[in-house]
């Protein structure tokens, strides 16, 4: 039977759709569910006097391991104290962190003060770039480690025996996806340097210069705001692209079932960083929309190059413009690649199928309580 859980994030991010997804399926079906956040939130935690925590001790023990790290936990001290509280207040029997990062550190913290048990979350920078005994540390006394990946699970270097694949559920539009008689590249995304959006345009530069008709059509906002738009206007490119702001999941939605095809140029960068299976892969594919993308990330475990889409090597604008050129010039194409991703989702993607193995997690790890203190 659901029971209350308490879910802690660092702050409410509007790409992070994917956790709001499963938090409402959740809802739905019964779990009363406290979501909370650090920073930037509705629910953020106030903080509170900490005396009551045993956080110190791991402290100590994080410092040995990342002094910044553990430096980030002291500062963060109050707010463990204000959710050991707020645990105690909603009657929490389940404490959930989403990324294994200063969320794991803060909800180990007062979970370990309340005796309670806790679970994890990890989808990809999280577990991407941290040292494996940071990692390791941070994740010793979770119940069980869900990841959004088998990359992420990989990476996260815990047993098997803790960690569950989940996949992040999503729905398939429904109708069969006619091919939009349109040239749009879409892309959405953080303006980061993980997105490799600076080889997304110098891919349509390419088209450009062989006279393919295209529009490129960039959602998101990000500190290389400013440089994408010059870039697109040194490659001469700028009537051909435009820059969108954050919009909301209908709203992407909606440019998704519009577009031609679906880029993300994403990138691995020096520290390990990369997407996981990018949110915006599973919606194309969801809706019917081909895809291409790159083999920096976990793409490969969704898209298989030439059946459901396309997978190109990270940092290679020649390489993804003669993708894109593929996609843009066929309508054959698109509608085999369009069936074979919808099949995928609906095999493995289902977000019922997906909510149950969830909710069994929650289930297991509220049990394992049980049987400990019965020893």
């Amino acid at each position: 039977m659901p029971f209350p859980v308490t879910v802690l994030l660092d702050h409410d991010a509007p790409s992070e759709t994917f956790i709001r997804r499963e938090i409402e399926l959740l809802r739905q079906r019964g779990w009363e569910l406290h979501v909370r956040y650090l920073t930037h939130g509705a629910d953020t935690l106030r903080p509170l006097c900490p005396f009551r925590l045993l956080g110190l001790s791991r402290i100590a023990k994080m410092f040995r391991h990342s002094p910044l790290d553990a430096l980030r936990i002291l500062k963060r001290l109050p707010q463990a104290a204000a959710l050991a509280q707020d645990l105690t207040e909603t009657k929490s029997r389940l404490v959930w962190a989403q990324f294994a990062g200063i969320t794991a550190d803060i909800v180990g913290i007062a979970a370990a003060t309340l005796k309670l048990p806790w679970i994890c979350s990890v989808h990809a920078h999280d577990v991407f770039t941290p040292s494996p005994k940071v990692l390791a540390f941070r994740l010793r006394d979770a119940r069980r480690i869900i990841a959004c990946s088998q990359a992420a699970a990989d990476a996260s270097g815990i047993a098997r025996e803790r960690v569950e694949v989940i996949h992040h559920g999503i729905q398939v539009a429904h109708g069969v996806p006619a091919v939009p008689n349109t040239n749009v590249i879409f892309s959405a995304g953080r303006l980061e340097s993980k997105k490799g959006f600076d080889v997304l345009l110098r891919a349509c530069a390419l088209l450009h210069a062989r006279n393919i008709p295209f529009v490129c059509r960039i959602a998101g906002k990000g500190r290389l705001d400013s440089e994408l738009r010059r870039l697109a206007e040194d490659l001469h490119i700028e009537e051909h692209v435009t820059f969108l702001d954050w919009l909301s999941p209908e709203q992407v939605f909606d440019e998704i079932r519009r577009a031609r095809v679906v880029a993300l140029a994403s990138r691995r960068l020096p520290n390990g960083d990369r997407d996981g299976i990018a949110n915006i892969v599973l919606e194309a594919l969801a809706a019917g929309t081909p895809v291409v993308t790159t083999t920096a990330g976990a793409a490969g475990e969704v898209i298989e190059d030439g059946v459901n889409g396309r997978l190109v090597p990270p940092d290679n604008p020649e390489a993804l413009a003669h993708a894109l050129a593929e996609v843009l010039a066929g309508p054959d194409v698109c509608q085999r690649f369009a069936g074979a991703g919808r099949r995928v989702i609906e095999a493995r993607f289902d977000p019922v199928l997906n909510i149950g193995e969830l909710e069994k997690v929650l289930l297991w790890a509220d049990a394992a309580k049980t049987r400990t203190r019965a020893r």
